[in-house]
């Protein structure tokens, strides 16, 4: 039996953990218990890491029977940071060089 780890996530991270050398799969929340049946049925797969946006709560019961009556381990993974690029104007650059003040314009 092989102790592979599997991480499932939403479409929008489907090359993350794959990047790293991991196995990956993506869907969607209304796929997500039929990816589990699938994979579960497969010894390869013994610890299953999941995106918190994929749990619901008819997976996380299905998820609870599947720790219980097969020997799964399942980590919840909580959703990544949308991270917002701030990227400084060159008007306000300008004026924050000038006077030493940071100036935020609304327009």
């Amino acid at each position: 039996m092989n102790n592979t780890i599997v991480f499932i996530t939403e479409k929008d991270a489907e090359y993350g953990f794959s990047l790293a050398g991991f196995r990956q799969y993506d869907c969607t929340d209304t796929e997500l218990d039929q990816l589990l049946d699938e994979l579960a049925g497969k010894d390869e797969f013994r610890l299953y890491v999941i995106d918190e946006r994929l749990v619901n709560e008819t997976s996380e019961n299905k998820i609870r029977e599947m720790e219980v009556n097969r020997g799964l381990v399942f980590v919840i993974l909580p959703p990544p940071a949308k991270m917002v690029a701030k990227r400084e104007d060159y008007a306000a650059r300008l004026l924050r060089k000038a006077i030493g003040y940071h100036v935020k314009l609304n327009i």
